[in-house]
């Protein structure tokens, strides 16, 4: 890590505290804070249990697109995700 020098620290310090966008705390604002646990759901402390979502172009078909946009409604991306898992699915089982 490569720490500042004090006249780039004193200069950063100085941008900061210029900011209207975002004061420095006070000191009423630090007696105020709280641990993350005593204001937050407990929800938001379970850990992600679903893999990450990574996302790719494909050429879908517009009637093969329109049909599940008419099957699924706004979910339709998600029923073609369904619809492919149970091929693999059907596909690895017959092997």
């Amino acid at each position: 890590m490569i720490r500042p020098t004090p006249e780039e620290d004193a200069e950063i310090t100085a941008a900061a505290l210029s900011d209207p966008d975002n004061p420095p705390l006070t000191d009423e604002d630090w007696a105020r804070m709280r641990p993350a646990r005593e204001v937050m759901p407990p929800s938001f402390f379970e850990p992600v249990t679903a893999p990450p979502r990574r996302f790719f172009m494909a050429e879908i078909e517009l009637d093969v697109a329109e049909h599940f946009k008419k099957e699924a409604g706004d979910d339709w991306q998600a029923r073609i995700n369904d619809v492919l898992r149970e091929a693999i699915a059907r596909k690895e089982a017959a092997e």
